[in-house]
């Protein structure tokens, strides 16, 4: 013993908290353990209970599903529910049969649980004959190199943790080798009354040291460490036993150590444990994996040592079964699905069992609503203390003594203050998460304030608060994506339409690409390369035939050239080549202005012949002319035939005997026109403008004519006064 120890020694009679020197953790209490009640006796034998339950819902993680039937025998270690293959639920393991049996029942019992619901259950009435299936994992006895390797193996075991947690060991245990250096035994059990670690390591020493070497290995763990309160002297001495025995057996084994921590609870938590033996202290809201450690319960080693070595699930724990109520408390390995009363009935009650067990340590236990709940894989005691009186309870006097108390080093007054006044978020502020509920605080404070329960209620609120603000913001999620989907669809159909649209006026323009879209497109081309060609001027085709000419001459000379082996020429050939083609084009156009030049000054006189046609006025005017030369010529000749009828005059009377004729004719044909109706109009019965242009034209010619029918005679008629005057 150390200065410090026999210092705090000496004063703890005066100031008992003084013992908290011999410990590195804040705070702590010095209960009553009381585990003599326990330990005095040996391990009680084997109890085959009336009937097994088995419940299906797992401590973490979901319910697992039966593979067997009512009325279905089965084996001891036969496997009876599992989890859901096909929807890969995590954190559940396997049930198997703690002895043979026929499956009684699969019906809602009452769990061990401090809200007394109801689950459905295995019901196993055992046979008593204890037909077992031996190496039900199928091992060999080697032990499993590699993490993944040992995981599935303790799958398939169904272990968890056996300390109280009861989270799946193979969940706990990383997947990388190397990454875990220090492999922590936990072997405080710092509870009061409760003794089964106690008791296991006294007498599974060396199974406890195989399973850590075991896991150690696997994990590729460079030491392992056991922490041992040292009020179990008898452990820690077959503890150390043990481990040099193994050590010299096989030196293959890794460095195994016992440290004694001191008696003070809760030295078997996790931080205080680490921190007692390490020195280190794990981080709030941390794994000690990320720090290079893990811890496992002694009771958790041993069952991995038979499931590796046997191939044995995990089908019974040892428990304790103590408590004031009872005359005789022992240990038992007891099947799984055990009864509590019958338990408790071996025993020897002082009285009959009335009050609620208790499942755990009168620090962390649970009252149970029903003592006929079952032995789980996580029951480490049966506690029976008859009920005391109630302590009033009384308005905090802010004394501090939760504080000092504390082990996590929180602020129990604080948050019990906000807890009371329903401010969660202020309590989650104070890091409550971290409270690991040991009791340390209701257990010290002078106005027996129950302040665990005042964590435990702000906790469920906090995650009640945290899922509903889950569930809103899931819920918001999913109105964002529907008002999201309701835009993206709107948005599609908009342009669904808008292409529907433009498909529908680009319609006439893709019309030609159907066979008679194609032919009435293409005589619209040739009507307008005919047109193009019509409107060409002459100079412009001239141009276009001599490059045409120019480029056929070209490439004669290049498929000559080719013929001919030689090369077509270079860039600047083609391009003068070009040129002289250009100019050629030229003259040619010149030669053929030159050509419409001179057809144009041709072409007037024979276009106006052609154009001119005499009408019927000229040609009379032409005839009158005509007859008016030949009467001139008689009369001339009518002078050199003196008392006689000259020919010239015979005709000259019978030209007027044609005019009177032709004067009687006219007469008669206007006499005509003048009897004939004239056109009338037929909605006024008027003679229309056409008509009366008609017939003044027709009178304008004959005034005209007779006009010149007269000037005619009086220019004969003179003439011939002047011929008889010159006589």
């Amino acid at each position: 013993m150390n200065l410090r120890a026999v210092i705090a020694s000496k004063i703890a009679p005066i100031y008992p908290m003084a013992k908290r020197w011999l410990h590195r953790f804040h705070g702590g209490v010095f209960p009553q353990y009381n585990k003599s009640l326990s330990t005095r006796n040996p391990i009680y034998p084997p109890l085959m209970p009336k009937e097994l339950i088995l419940p299906l819902p797992q401590a973490v993680g979901e319910s697992a599903l039966p593979i067997v039937k009512v009325g279905q025998r089965v084996l001891k270690n036969q496997l009876l529910a599992q989890a859901d293959s096909k929807n890969q639920r995590q954190l559940v393991v396997p049930i198997h049969a703690p002895t043979s049996g026929i499956i009684a029942a699969i019906e809602p019992r009452t769990l061990p649980h401090a809200s007394g619901m109801q689950a459905l259950c295995l019901i196993l009435q055992p046979d008593g004959q204890n037909q077992a299936i031996d190496n039900v994992l199928q091992v060999d006895g080697h032990w499993p190199k590699e993490p993944q390797a040992l995981k599935d193996l303790l799958l398939h075991s169904g272990i968890i943790g056996m300390g109280g947690a009861g989270f799946p060991t193979y969940a706990k245990l990383p997947q990388q080798k190397g990454k875990i250096t220090t492999l922590v035994i936990n072997g405080a059990e710092c509870e009061p009354f409760i003794s089964c670690d106690d008791l296991l390591m006294q007498t599974q020493a060396k199974s406890i040291w195989l399973g850590a070497q075991i896991t150690a290995q696997a994990l590729g763990c460079q030491k392992i460490i056991c922490g041992i309160e040292n009020n179990k002297p008898k452990a820690i001495a077959l503890m150390q036993a043990a481990a040099d025995a193994l050590a010299k057996e096989d030196n293959d084994v890794l460095p195994m150590h016992i440290q004694q921590v001191a008696t003070v609870y809760p030295m078997g938590g996790q931080k205080q444990l680490v921190l007692e033996i390490t020195g280190l202290e794990l981080e709030s809201g941390g794994h000690a994996i990320d720090q290079g450690l893990l811890m496992m319960n002694v009771a958790t080693l041993r069952a991995i040592y038979r499931a590796v070595v046997f191939g044995e699930p995990l089908t019974s724990r040892l428990v304790t079964v103590s408590g004031e109520g009872l005359e005789d408390g022992f240990n038992i390995d007891a099947l799984i699905g055990t009864p509590f009363t019958e338990l408790t009935a071996l025993a020897k009650p002082k009285s009959p069992i009335n009050y609620p067990l208790i499942m755990g340590g009168p620090m962390m236990g649970v009252q149970m609503p029903d003592n006929h709940v079952p032995v789980l894989k996580t029951t480490n005691c049966v506690l029976a203390n008859p009920p005391e009186a109630r302590q009033m309870q009384m308005p905090c006097i802010r004394c501090g003594e939760c504080m000092d108390a504390c082990p996590i080093n929180l602020l129990p007054q604080q948050m019990y203050w906000h807890a009371q006044g329903h401010e969660y978020a202020k309590v989650e502020k104070l890091n409550i998460k971290d409270c690991i509920e040991c009791g340390c605080c209701s257990y010290v404070c002078p106005s027996h304030i129950p302040l665990v329960q005042y964590y435990r209620h702000a906790k469920a609120e906090i995650r009640a608060i945290k899922a509903d603000a889950q569930a809103k913001e899931l819920a918001k999620q999913r109105h964002e994506f529907r008002l999201e989907r309701i835009e993206r669809e709107k948005a599609e159909r908009e342009a669904r339409l808008k292409a529907k649209k433009e498909a529908v006026k680009q319609a006439p323009a893709m019309a030609p690409k159907s066979a008679s879209g194609a032919a009435q497109a293409a005589a619209k081309a040739r009507a307008a390369a005919k047109s193009s060609a019509s409107n060409m001027s002459a100079r412009d085709k001239a141009i276009q035939a001599a490059q045409a000419a120019a480029a056929k001459q070209q490439g004669q000379t290049d498929n000559d050239k080719k013929t001919k082996g030689q090369s077509l020429g270079t860039a600047k050939d083609k391009v003068i080549a070009s040129d002289a083609a250009k100019k050629r084009a030229q003259a040619a156009a010149q030669a053929a202005a030159a050509k419409r030049a001179q057809n144009r000054a041709v072409a007037p006189v024979t276009e106006d012949l052609q154009v001119a046609p005499p009408n019927a006025r000229d040609k009379a005017i032409a005839a009158a002319k005509d007859a008016a030369n030949k009467i001139a010529t008689q009369t001339t000749d009518l002078s050199s035939n003196d008392g006689q009828i000259s020919p010239a005059l015979a005709k000259e009377q019978a030209r007027k005997a044609a005019i009177a004729k032709a004067r009687e004719a006219a007469l008669a044909h206007k006499k005509t026109d003048a009897d004939t109706p004239k056109l009338a109009n037929p909605q006024t019965g008027e003679p229309t403008e056409t008509n009366n242009a008609r017939q003044k034209a027709i009178a304008a010619a004959k005034a005209a004519a007779a006009k010149r029918a007269a000037k005619v005679q009086s220019e004969q008629s003179d003439s011939m006064d002047s011929k008889d005057s010159s006589r």
